[in-house]
């Protein structure tokens, strides 16, 4: 299966351009991570943007008197890593692997290069990222209620 078949079946990338597809597909690898593996840390550099394709991620964040606390689990078909779009900062969270789980990587330094070139690509990916973005941004905040609105059970927890 070539790399554009493949990274096609995405659900970021559905509906894009055939030609859109070829040249993101020309920037990603395959990447397979383990249970228990860290994608990356809390106030860490991380310059991937990662689509999960199987799998699931852990979101957690560190949160002062609790230790770390998981806000999100993502899955196949989502974004991981969006921040790599932007090209700025650290990491505002720790992804890591809760099951084995194969993900395309994309270097944001290329993607965004793609994206300054071609104003077309970077207009879709930049509309992809901020659906997925409002989606996140949803479930999070139904996350973050449940969380408080049982703060004990939370604090029993592994």
């Amino acid at each position: 299966m070539t790399a554009t078949h493949s990274l096609a079946e995405h659900s970021f990338v559905v509906g894009l351009a055939p030609h859109i597809l070829a040249e993101l597909a020309a920037l990603v690898a395959r990447r397979e991570f383990a249970p228990g593996e860290v994608i990356f840390r809390e106030g860490s550099e991380c310059d991937d943007l990662f689509l999960i394709s199987h799998g699931h991620v852990a979101i957690d964040v560190q949160v002062p008197g609790r230790g770390p606390v998981r806000i999100l689990t993502l899955g196949q078909g989502e974004l991981l890593g969006w921040s790599a779009l932007l090209g700025s900062g650290p990491m505002t969270a720790t992804a890591t692997v809760v099951e084995p789980t194969t993900a395309f990587s994309i270097p944001g330094k290329r993607i965004r290069s793609v994206c300054e070139r071609n104003h077309e690509v970077g207009y879709r990916i930049m509309q992809q990222t901020a659906l997925t973005l409002a989606h996140r941004l949803t479930a999070t905040r139904v996350q973050m209620l449940d969380l408080f609105a049982h703060p004990n059970e939370q604090l029993a927890s592994p």
